[in-house]
């Protein structure tokens, strides 16, 4: 059918005047018309689509929730990874941060900041092209997020197209913001889940986890859900000129139709700062939306450039964290856990309470030096905060309160799971089970861990599972896991034919991984992430990781001789041997690291001395092994280069009598960005 060019003018028109109304409603606060107008415009244009389909286009405002049930969420890779922030936790805090931007900063411009409350809610990643919703993620590892479009697009406050401004569209922009619920709407979500005798959340930030994690569209479309922007990423834009500060992007965001936080200000001091966090932290309870903290940038993206990042964090951002929230409760027991390495760790069990919106009811003591410290006992009254308003921790006992018929806490002499004794190292404060894989409790906390979403990240498999398998002896190492038959879960509590495919599904899934994950999954003990990525870094394929001695694992960046003993005796340790052979021999495919070889740094011997300015001594140490470069602790005849920062020490000296190069920072950074 012939579509006129009147009805064609009609359906743009439609479409600006709606996101013009919808604007005003659910990010101004503010309707310009009548419910009734405003549904008779959406029927209009319901009508025209129905009529004419090739003109229902997919950022129509009538396709918010058009799209069909996912069968799963595909993984993305951000243009720009999304960073985490370093954290303030008091005034101290964010004068030092002040202060250390000032000593890197060596021009004499004044430093302004971008000052806003940071929200309790979940960061998503939203990328327009030409001003249109193409993407939206959630921010996963910072790296690699969900696609979550289908769900994004449901809520109002995020326009499928922007609002005519007189900054023209980029070709292309991450905008990053927070998605959250407020706290009304959260109560009228968890009344209802309580009268449909459903499952309630237990905050508002895991009601809009939830909300964003459905594969049906329309779930999300039915929850109240809500859209700041507060960031970007990658930016394209054309030969239009590039914005200057954050708040120039953010009036940007406005004139496009975005919802910015209305607290957001500028602050033209630390002290300004000082006094915004102060300001915010009273309204605090009176605001819709629950906040824990307040985010402060420098506002000058030139600035903030130089200023540039470490590790994962910028070096031009930083989180003033509220005051831990405390309350007081009463402990039932104190029992003992077993850990993935055998330590033995104090729990306290007690009467449930809300803290921060969070309902807690257990705190780990740490160690029995704590024990001894606080001197907690069951039946005492306690005052507990959620340390970084995230972990639970007891802070003080009323002594006042103590029933004299109490008992102190004794430390245990054999492992609650397998009965072995336990012994304490003196210059150790933690009690430890060396049982080992004979211990039921160290062995279902290796499946665990090996399961854990920073290493062979196997959804579904979680405590519960991992317990019955355990108890039922169909694993007894996660090697094991490989070899699980669907009959076999089947037999299990809560499996039905559905569930237990999904679980073989994810378990195949895990077999591709990366070299680090897999070292980091073995859970040898000191070795974390970032440990395990020195070593496939270093050793790029698990071969030569096996073949290494202790002199080799102590030339590793963050590896000190105790950990390099413990990695040295894990790996030489027959039964850990044929456990990787196991699991390589199941299919479990390991990514080795991909170096770059044409370049003047590969295959060269390179050391490192001194601290730097504009780098992280790790991440130059990652850097130059991607680069090719085999990187050692000691300066020798075979050492080519030494890298020298300030405050170099012994190790120039020893350089320059044995006519090794020496190179400084700017010229090792130079050669890196040209790579």
């Amino acid at each position: 059918m012939k579509i006129s060019p009147e009805v064609r003018s009609r359906v743009l028109k439609l479409h600006k005047l709606i996101n013009e109304h919808s604007y005003n409603y659910h990010s101004l606060d503010n309707p310009t018309i009548d419910d009734s107008d405003y549904d008779a415009l959406f029927k209009e244009l319901l009508e025209i689509e129905k009529k004419y389909p090739e003109l229902s286009f997919n950022y129509s405002p009538t396709q918010r929730v058009g799209s069909e049930p996912l069968e799963g969420f595909s993984k993305v890779d951000h243009l720009t990874p999304m960073l985490s922030l370093e954290n303030a936790f008091d005034t101290k805090d964010l004068e030092d941060f002040n202060k250390r931007i000032n000593e890197r900063l060596i021009n004499e411009e004044k430093i302004t900041y971008s000052c806003e409350p940071k929200l309790d809610g979940i960061a998503v990643n939203l990328i327009y092209r030409e001003g249109y919703l193409e993407q939206a993620t959630t921010r996963g590892d910072g790296k690699t997020g969900e696609d979550i479009t289908h769900n994004i697009r449901t809520i109002p406050s995020i326009p499928l197209s922007f609002r005519e401004s007189k900054i023209k569209a980029p070709n292309l922009i991450e905008i990053r913001g927070e998605v959250f619920i407020d706290m009304k709407d959260f109560k009228n979500i968890n009344d209802s889940a309580k009268i449909k005798s459903e499952k309630v959340f237990a905050n508002p930030r895991n009601a809009a986890a939830g909300s964003l994690r459905q594969l049906d569209p329309k779930v999300a479309a039915s929850r109240p859900l809500k859209f700041f922007a507060h960031g970007m990423g990658s930016l394209n834009f054309g030969k239009n000129g590039l914005p200057k500060t954050q708040k120039e992007v953010l009036d940007t965001y406005v004139s496009w139709g975005l919802p910015v936080n209305p607290l957001t200000e500028v602050a033209k001091d630390i002290k300004a700062c000082i006094s915004y966090f102060n300001k915010i932290e009273n309204l605090r309870d009176q605001l819709p939306y629950e906040i824990d903290g307040v985010v402060f940038k420098v506002n000058s993206f030139e600035m903030q450039e130089s200023l540039g990042q470490v590790s994962r964090a910028p070096r031009w951002a930083i989180a003033r964290k509220f005051p831990a929230e405390v309350g007081t409760t009463t402990i039932k027991s104190i029992t003992f856990q077993v850990g993935r390495v055998g330590s033995i760790t104090p729990v306290a069990e007690f009467e449930p309470l809300q803290i921060g919106g969070v309902i807690v009811s257990h705190a780990s003591i740490h160690n029995f030096d704590e024990i001894e410290r606080l001197d907690a006992r069951e039946g005492d009254s306690v005052k507990i905060k959620r340390a970084g308003d995230v972990i639970p921790q007891i802070i003080s006992v009323n002594l006042s309160k103590r029933d004299k018929k109490s008992k102190k806490i004794r430390m245990p002499s054999k492992c609650p799971s397998c009965n072995s004794k336990l012994v304490k190292l003196e210059d150790e404060a933690i009690l430890r089970c060396n049982a080992g894989k004979s211990c039921p409790a160290q062995r279902a906390e290796s499946i665990k861990h090996y399961a854990s979403r920073n290493a062979l990240n196997i959804d579904g498999l979680g405590d519960r599972i991992i317990g019955q398998l355990v108890r039922k002896g169909l694993i007894s190492d996660f090697s094991e896991l490989y070899t699980l038959k669907k009959e076999d879960l089947l037999e299990l509590e809560g499996f039905a034919e559905k569930s237990a495919s999904n679980l073989l599904d994810s378990i195949e899934q895990s077999k591709k991984t990366s070299l680090s994950r897999f070292i980091y999954a073995l859970g040898i003990r000191e070795v974390g992430e970032a440990t395990a990525l020195n070593l496939s870094l270093n050793f790029k394929n698990i071969s030569k990781l096996l073949a290494a001695d202790k002199e080799e694992l102590l030339e590793i960046n963050d590896v000190g001789p105790i950990a390099a003993n413990h990695i040295f005796e894990f790996l030489s340790q027959k039964d850990n041997q044929n456990l990787i052979t196991r699991l390589l021999n199941s299919g479990v495919e390991l990514e080795e690291i991909k170096v770059k070889t044409e370049n003047i740094l590969s295959s060269k011997t390179i050391v490192i001395t001194g601290s730097f300015t504009n780098i992280a001594r790790s991440q130059l140490k990652e850097e130059l092994i991607r680069s090719g470069a085999r990187v050692s602790g000691s300066v020798s005849s075979r050492t080519d280069y030494l890298i020298v920062g300030e405050k170099p020490g012994s190790k120039l000296t020893k350089a320059v009598d044995l006519g090794v190069t020496i190179l400084e920072e700017a010229e090792v950074l130079s050669i890196l960005q040209k790579q």
